[in-house]
């Protein structure tokens, strides 16, 4: 029996597209009535097709992993990531390393671009397939409230007018645009991304007005891979109504859940105002890749400059398999980063590492060396609606 002929792993073409999106559809998307092409509008644009890679066998697509790369402002520190986007395997073509090849050929990819982390999501089964590719799991990003019919009576109907966003007209677009800037958020959205993001399929985009004018929005998904109340913004009380009326709609024994961040948020302000003691963990579990361990550390230098600022020391971290040494001096409130190995000495792996950076899953946990307590765990959000 003749070898089969394997091409790739490679950039995915304009003309492959198709293919590609049949075969994610086909892995995951059974029996929702969406596509891929429709849900994440910007992994497949045209200009991102280079960061699309595919390994084909005797001439059709047998894997495929996409990702996106997103500029994270926070805390004075600026970064890039690369999100990897739902990968898929034929199932006849599984347990073969075409998958971790496509995974890999990504990473390189992050690598020429000076991408400085990648970010996923994905079940806690596969940690072990993503592992050899040096992601980690890490602590839950964020938490989701239950919320049902009759919770509507929780939140105050403030007398706004409620309209519903027209992805044909965009009028309030620059005005959700306006509120979700206010907020606390880590990736950066251009305003050309807003109104693919806006017309998502089986969402709404509600807005509040008040005299007249936009006071609130909130995103309502019964999407598959974004269900929920996934994103709000504005000022309270036209948030608080919003919910009131997205609750209010709800069928009964019909449920959505509402996201709360790490980051102060409005939605999630008045979700623990009127929900307290009601949130629970997300089922998504965030995996994260340092590609670059100095060039990461000099990213978010003000991050660790602020936690380290109590007094003048100085220690050194050794991370073998990156085969990075970075000194940490701190002297007179700034830190230095430089090269030298230092009394006070840790050694750790990039998976630890990235524990210790962004705070240990439950189902991975990792002890932080004391030196380091006081400067991690890092944050930065990442919304729902940028999950890809």
């Amino acid at each position: 029996m003749a070898s089969p002929l394997i091409e790739g792993p490679r950039a995915c073409t304009k003309a492959e597209l198709p293919e590609a999106i049949a075969l994610v559809d086909r892995v995951m998307r059974g029996g929702t009535g969406q596509s891929f092409l429709i849900d994440y509008p910007l992994v497949y644009l045209d200009e991102n097709l280079e960061n699309i890679r595919i390994l084909k066998v005797d001439g059709e697509v047998a894997s495929e992993v996409p990702f996106l790369s997103r500029p994270v402002e926070i805390g004075g520190c600026r970064f890039t990531i690369g999100v990897i986007s739902p990968t898929a395997t034929a199932p006849e073509h599984r347990r073969k390393g075409y998958g971790l090849r496509c995974l890999n050929s990504c990473i390189e990819k992050m690598t020429r671009m000076d991408i400085d982390l990648s970010v996923l999501w994905t079940l806690a089964e596969t940690f072990p397939f993503y592992e050899k590719g040096n992601y980690q799991a890490v602590r839950p990003q964020c938490c989701t409230y239950r919320c049902r019919r009759e919770d509507s009576a929780l939140f105050a109907d403030h007398g706004r007018k409620i309209v519903r966003y027209d992805p044909r007209t965009r009028r309030y677009v620059e005005d959700i645009r306006a509120m979700h800037g206010c907020e606390i958020t880590g990736v950066v959205r251009t305003a050309e991304q807003y109104p693919p993001l806006l017309d998502l399929p089986k969402m709404k985009t509600l807005v509040a007005l008040r005299r007249g004018e936009s006071e609130a929005y909130l995103i309502v998904s019964r999407a598959a891979n974004k269900p929920g109340l996934v994103e709000a913004g504005g000022e309270p009380p036209g948030v608080e109504t919003l919910v009131h009326h997205a609750l209010s709609e709800l069928a009964e024994g019909e449920h959505l859940f509402a996201y709360e961040y790490l980051t102060p948020t409005v939605l999630g302000d008045l979700l623990r105002r009127k929900k307290p003691g009601r949130s629970q963990p997300t089922a998504g579990n965030m995996m994260v890749r340092i590609n670059n361990v100095r060039r990461f550390m000099e990213r978010i230098a003000p991050w660790v400059e602020e936690g380290g600022a109590g007094a003048d020391r100085r220690f050194s971290l050794a991370v073998a398999d990156a085969g990075e040494l970075i000194g940490f001096e701190f002297c007179s409130g700034r830190l230095a980063l430089g090269s030298a190995k230092f009394e006070t000495h840790v050694e750790l792996s990039v998976r630890e590492l990235t524990s210790i950076v962004f705070g240990p899953h439950p189902e991975r946990p990792v002890a932080t060396p004391e030196v380091l307590k006081d400067l991690f765990p890092f944050y930065f959000p990442i919304w729902m609606m940028d999950h890809s």
